[in-house]
C-alpha cells in the first residue's frame, strides 16, 4: 500500500493512555490505512507514518519532552 501524501488523520487518545501503547496503536493505524496519523500526548504532537517503528516514536517523544522548545513534535523518522 502506498502512503497517501496529502492527508493526515488526527485522532484522540483515551485519558491515561501509556506512551508505549499509544505509539504502537498510532503506528498500527498508520500502517492499516496508509496515511500519517497525528495525536497530542502530554503537549507533544506524535506523528506516525506507515512503516514507522513505535519504539523509535517513544524515544522521540521522550527526547521532545526534555527539550525546551515551545512546539514539541515527535516522529519516528528524521525530519529531513
Amino acid at each position: 500500500m502506498n502512503m497517501l501524501r496529502t492527508l493526515t488523520l488526527k485522532v484522540e487518545l483515551f485519558a491515561g493512555a501509556d506512551i508505549r501503547d499509544a505509539a504502537c496503536d498510532l503506528c498500527e493505524l498508520a500502517n492499516r490505512i496508509g496515511v500519517m496519523t497525528e495525536t497530542d500526548f502530554n503537549s507533544v504532537k506524535l506523528w506516525a507514518r506507515p512503516g514507522d517503528n513505535p519504539v523509535k516514536l517513544v524515544e522521540a517523544y521522550r527526547k521532545a519532552m526534555k527539550s525546551g522548545s515551545t512546539h514539541k513534535i515527535a516522529q519516528a523518522r528524521d525530519a529531513g
